[in-house]
């Protein structure tokens, strides 16, 4: 029934949320939502360097994962941009991005001892943070509702996954350690098994 595209028409012409800078504020809600999964990693407790350092390297290989699977997905479905600037619409990076680091950020959230409603409220500040920047692409004219969508789903999907398979697998499972190297650095080990 076109309702992709005629909602998706109506969040570009009204411009009700962000107005003429949707671009811009999209790009800063995305930004946003990355420093907030990089706050919260960095400041949630942990037992010991190796356990910081394996939580960081999970975050980084998430959304290595998530923007290769994006990059993937936007090839392989060549869908206009309702701007008509290039066939890489589908689905959104942006709402994918905002999507998988606010999840790994709400997931960071678990190990904090706070009350209850400040949790909620973070919470659904977070997830809001996430909509706010897929609703930005719309009105952008960059995205239809649909790759907003997409993207959103995208993004909780590899979140999940990666904290499922890293943090919550069975011993054998994969894993991935992190080891000094000596004069500075260090090494990251990813281990699957087959």
């Amino acid at each position: 029934a076109d309702v992709d595209e005629k909602w998706s028409r109506d969040l570009a012409e009204d411009q009700k949320i962000f107005g003429g800078d949707a671009e811009d504020t999209s790009d800063d809600l995305r930004d946003v939502a990355t420093g907030a999964y990089v706050l919260t990693a960095l400041l949630a407790p942990s037992d010991s360097f190796g356990d910081k350092a394996r939580g960081l390297s999970v975050g980084a290989a998430t959304m290595v994962v998530n923007g290769v699977l994006n990059t993937a997905l936007k090839e392989a479905v060549g869908r206009e941009r309702p701007d008509g600037s290039n066939d890489k619409s589908m689905p959104s990076g942006h709402a994918s991005k905002a999507a998988s680091r606010t999840a790994m950020a709400i997931r960071n959230l678990d190990a904090f001892d706070m009350p209850d409603w400040s949790r909620g409220l973070a919470t659904w500040s977070l997830r809001g943070l996430a909509l706010g920047t897929g609703l930005a692409r719309v009105e952008a004219e960059k995205h239809h509702l649909s790759d907003v969508l997409v993207g959103y789903a995208v993004g909780q999907f590899v979140a999940h996954f990666m904290y499922e398979a890293f943090f919550e697998s069975e011993a054998d499972g994969p894993q991935i350690t992190f080891a000094p190297v000596p004069g500075g650095g260090g090494a990251m080990t990813l281990t699957v098994p087959l």
